[in-house]
């Protein structure tokens, strides 16, 4: 066998161990969002149980108390996932983008059980199918160290801290600084 043989060889060889390695690593991602899936489909049963109508109400009332106020944007992601939220951004330097944030999120306590990327199959394997496994997480994202979890049954003392840092963050701010008039 000629050098350009040897060399051929190796190459197709190295090229070939890499499809291989890159299959195995495709089918362990499809195993993982399969296992995956239950959970996520739970995830979706207890946001619509819990928090989809008030998150909807919710948007609307800070939608209504926003009106003709073009420095406030209100994002909302009503998907049921972990992480599902409303968020109200202040936009006060649109040149820049500065911005004060407050936000409510639908928010699963351990991540690496519903991470659809966990590299661990033992703790998607493991999950517990339970309410009690999901909060509401508040919190102003000017300092966003500090939040508070509430738990899906004291959700109503979420929501008024939610719109009580509206209130302060957002909509006092704002008019202390002249971007909201």
């Amino acid at each position: 066998m000629s050098i350009i043989d040897k060399l051929d060889k190796k190459i197709s060889d190295k090229k070939n161990k890499n499809k291989l390695k890159e299959e195995e690593e495709r089918l362990e991602d499809e195993r993982r969002l399969e296992l995956f899936k239950p959970i996520q489909n739970f995830c979706k049963e207890v946001y619509k149980k819990h928090l989809a109508d008030d998150f909807i109400r919710l948007e609307k009332l800070f939608v209504k108390h926003s009106q003709n106020q073009e420095a406030i944007n209100i994002n909302f992601d009503n998907t049921g996932r972990p992480l599902s939220d409303l968020e109200i951004i202040l936009v006060y330097d649109p040149i820049n983008y500065h911005t004060r944030e407050i936000r409510i999120q639908f928010w699963h306590k351990d991540k690496k059980s519903v991470s659809s990327y966990s590299g661990n199959l033992k703790h998607i394997k493991a999950y517990k199918y339970l309410d009690t496994n999901f909060c509401l997480r508040v919190y102003s994202c000017t300092s966003s160290a500090d939040y508070k979890e509430f738990e899906l049954k004291d959700k109503e003392k979420a929501y008024e801290y939610f719109a009580d840092l509206f209130q302060k963050e957002i909509w006092e701010w704002g008019e202390s600084t002249g971007n909201i008039k």
